[in-house]
């Protein structure tokens, strides 16, 4: 098979020349991503986040945000440094600004990512259909000749005609297997990522504080005092004859018993 593939190779097969192109495109996105993932965004985020935890606990901005200088220009050194600049100007910006770079790096992560199963498709069908148009023309070869040669001719173009099919399932299969290694790199390092967010939240972002509303104790007093009396009986002014009436007549009742005595 690999014989065949160089020979057709070196006579300049389209579909083959196709997909080695293909490949090629794919393995710089891979080799670059690998690249960008494990040299240039990736840091060493357990210890960056422990010595910037104790500067912070101290409250030395100016060395935290040399700090975070002197580690990485990208990733969460970077996201750090902003939020600290934040925190040294306008405390009530930390959250804001976190958010904003946050938002802002974290597709850098992902860049290019996705092309890699595309073009492991592209390359796939490409295989396919080199396939399918050599053996149309092995087929259309052989009505000129004699029925000696039919069946050695239609062997050999079949046997040529699987060549694009093999070389795009080989390429397929490197082409997914570095998009594999790619994203799990990525996904790693946005959990990292996310936990360092996190432990920068709970560091620099200033805690609400919560009220709870009361009412004053004078007034509480006051409605209590009044609810708690009850309110005096009065007479009424219409009644008040009736009254003085009953009480003069239950005095010259009075008067007629000590008479009659």
């Amino acid at each position: 098979m690999w014989g065949e593939l160089a020979i057709a190779l070196q006579n300049g097969n389209m579909y083959l020349w196709l997909i080695v192109f293909l490949a090629f495109i794919a393995t710089v996105i891979t080799f670059e991503r690998i690249i960008a993932l494990y040299f240039v965004y990736s840091v060493d985020f357990v210890g960056f986040i422990n010595n910037l935890r104790k500067m912070l606990a101290s409250k030395d901005l100016d060395r935290a945000m040399t700090f975070c200088r002197s580690v990485s220009k990208t990733s969460l050194p970077r996201i750090s440094l902003a939020a600290v600049e934040a925190k040294d100007i306008d405390p009530t910006t930390v959250k804001g600004t976190i958010e904003e770079h946050t938002a802002e790096f974290l597709p850098r992560l992902e860049t290019r990512i996705h092309f890699l199963p595309t073009l492991a498709i592209l390359v796939l069908l490409t295989g396919l259909l080199g396939t399918v148009d050599a053996l149309w023309l092995a087929f259309h070869s052989i009505d000129v000749l004699d029925s000696t040669q039919k069946q050695v001719t239609l062997a050999r173009g079949m046997a040529g005609a699987l060549n694009p099919t093999a070389f795009g399932l080989l390429a397929a299969m490197l082409i997914l297997l570095g998009y594999q290694v790619v994203k799990n790199m990525a996904l790693r390092l946005i959990d990292e990522l996310q936990h360092g967010i996190t432990v920068l939240y709970n560091l620099l972002v200033p805690t609400e504080p919560q009220f709870v509303a009361a009412a004053p104790l004078e007034q509480s007093n006051k409605s209590f005092s009044l609810e708690s009396k009850q309110p005096e009986e009065r007479i009424p002014e219409e009644k008040a004859p009736l009254k003085e009436a009953l009480n003069d007549a239950s005095i010259e009742d009075i008067k007629d018993e000590e008479e009659i005595i």
